[in-house]
């Protein structure tokens, strides 16, 4: 085994001190320093907060000396520590670099988007109460942007991942506070929570998709609700932006795009009055109701978003059986910015055409089931739905983007051909 540098050192050193004589070294060129006032001047208060604290969080004294900056475009992010006993616990180092590997995944991520500057302040504290990730939002401030971690404690062991998740779901509220310092407070019935939650959450699962092991720890795209509206599915409409991005044309860039261009709005009502008067996500809805019934939706890495409260169920009826000529009409309703999916069974043998009664923002699709291509297009189109040798199934979705309180009554029609 090699000895240490500083042994190898000292051991080739030992002969010269007894021959020769130790010269003085001369000290009187270097520069005058006072290390006690740099470090002084290093320190800063910690943590960095507009609002009022978290429960339990510590102020204190923070050092420069110990805080790393990742810089990306005109976004610059400082990940400061407050000192502290708990430092020395088993899973310190671990969390540490863990986030500080998220800080910088996030930084390169979605830091060149800000017209900047923007400066987001991530301090990792031990003990404040509340979720394990906070931002101080909803000062009207622009920038800086102060976040601050709590650091786990033991009774709680969260998995690294779901901090990692959590710390670049708030790096990107960060973002939205800088195009919308005014955003009123998060709260149910807040026009503006969905799309706050959701597309943060989007941009935290880019960075870290879904694993079982996190399953209780957050709300992600598995808990989309299909007997919500999008507008009220919060955090779990992130689905809708992967939708966006993996099937629906758009790129990370497009979702902060449409973030940072959409109104804010106080209620359910005056939100639902946007959307539906924006083009590009009502171009996409009814694609991304069909994509959530086949669970079509992916991660950018491949990996499905498994619908764990359920994907969209079928309405059953009754077998279709009518004489040649005859006709069949069934009436449904569909709420604004949700779907409904019904199943018509079809006489052995029989060929009915099929086609809908629906008013301007109301979709329709139309399948065999059990094959995977949709028959989609025009509202005012006609489609041959033809039984085999037994009675055979096909299922229909219908979507709403229209701006309108309760459901809206179509009707699917048939007619024996």
């Amino acid at each position: 085994m090699l000895p240490s540098p500083s042994l190898s050192l000292l051991a080739a050193s030992l002969p010269l001190l007894g021959s020769v004589a130790a010269t003085p070294v001369d000290f009187t060129w270097w520069p005058d320093f006072d290390f006690a006032d740099w470090w002084a001047r290093q320190q800063f208060s910690c943590p960095l907060w507009r609002g009022e604290l978290p429960n339990g969080a510590e102020t204190g004294t923070c050092n420069n000396a110990w805080t790393r900056s990742y810089v990306k475009g005109s976004t610059t992010a400082r990940y400061y520590q407050k000192p502290g006993t708990w430092q020395s616990d088993a899973r310190y180092s671990e969390i540490s670099n863990g986030v500080a590997a998220a800080i910088e995944k996030g930084v390169n991520l979605f830091g060149a988007f800000a017209d900047g500057p923007l400066t987001i302040n991530v301090g990792l504290h031990s003990g404040h109460l509340g979720d394990r990730v906070q931002t101080d939002l909803d000062n009207g401030i622009k920038n800086p942007c102060y976040v601050l971690v709590s650091y786990p404690p033991s009774w709680r062991p969260v998995p690294l991942v779901a901090i990692q998740k959590d710390v670049i779901r708030n790096m990107y509220y960060c973002l939205e506070q800088f195009y919308h310092p005014t955003l009123t407070t998060m709260r149910n019935g807040d026009g503006s929570e969905w799309w706050r939650r959701g597309v943060a959450r989007y941009f935290d699962g880019l960075a870290y998709p879904f694993t079982e092991a996190i399953a209780t720890d957050g709300l992600y795209p598995e808990e989309y609700s299909y007997g919500r509206n999008l507008y009220q599915n919060d955090e779990a409409s992130a689905i809708f932006f992967h939708f966006a991005d993996s099937l629906g044309g758009w790129s990370p860039a497009d979702v902060h795009n449409w973030m940072r261009n959409h109104a804010v709005t106080a209620t359910y009502e005056t939100e639902r009055a946007a959307l539906s008067a924006d083009a590009a996500l009502v171009a996409i809805f009814h694609k991304f109701e069909l994509a959530f019934v086949d669970e079509a939706t992916k991660y950018p890495g491949g990996q499905k978003i498994v619908n764990r409260l359920g994907t969209l169920p079928p309405r059953e009826f009754d077998v279709v059986d009518l004489a040649p000529g005859a006709s069949y009409s069934k009436r449904f309703s569909v709420d604004s910015w949700k779907g409904t999916r019904m199943s018509f069974p079809i006489r052995a043998g029989q060929t009915m055409r099929v086609s809908a009664t629906l008013a301007d923002g109301v979709e329709w699709s139309i399948r065999k089931q059990g094959t995977t291509a949709w028959n989609s297009g025009a509202r005012d189109r006609t489609f041959n739905a033809v039984a085999g040798a037994s009675n055979t199934k096909y299922e229909v979705v219908v979507s709403s983007t229209r701006n309108a309180a309760g459901g809206f009554l179509g009707d699917i029609n048939m007619v024996r051909i």
